[in-house]
């Protein structure tokens, strides 16, 4: 059932529903497909054999499927060739535009520079607190808070806290 020449119906992947011939067969689980349908390898099981058998040798090329294909009524696909292009060269750079790049680039360098040791550690030793004044009344603060503990503490030397007892509520 599967032979060069025979019309076929993709059944599975991006071309499914559209009309080929079988113009080469590769192994026992694949074969050769063009018409409808893109020019590529095709499964086997992803074919339908139909009963029109097309005389057309191996390996025929698109230009001869399309024309035993156009006598079944069948219309081929037809890809539009590519315009033919100069790739574009790339230019080389003067010396005077590679320098001032270079110094672009010290530019950037120097402003994201991490900061030196001794700067960093300036910075470590005078905190935001240190420049508002803020330590010093913190320290006292604390110092008070200390003194105000310990009162309290020998107040009560012996008293130990005892958890109260709660009773569980009642879901109503």
């Amino acid at each position: 059932m599967i032979e060069i020449g025979r019309v076929v119906v993709k059944v599975a992947g991006r071309d499914a529903g559209k009309k080929g011939v079988i113009i080469g067969i590769l192994d026992d689980k694949f074969v050769l497909v063009d018409g409808e349908t893109r020019r590529r390898k095709a499964n086997i099981l992803h074919i339908e054999p139909l009963n029109q058998v097309i005389k057309i040798e191996k390996n025929a090329s698109h230009e001869a499927v399309a024309k035993a294909l156009e006598e079944l009524g069948i219309k081929a696909r037809q890809t539009k060739p590519k315009p033919k292009t100069q790739k574009p060269k790339a230019k080389r750079k003067t010396p005077e535009q590679l320098r001032k790049l270079k110094e672009e680039k010290r530019k950037l360098m120097d402003i994201f520079k991490p900061k030196k040791k001794e700067e960093a550690q300036e910075i470590k030793e005078t905190t935001l607190e240190d420049k508002a004044g803020l330590a010093e009344a913190k320290e006292e603060k604390h110092e008070h808070g200390h003194k105000e503990h310990k009162e309290r503490k020998e107040a009560k030397p012996n008293e130990k806290k005892v958890p109260k007892k709660t009773t569980p509520k009642k879901n109503e």
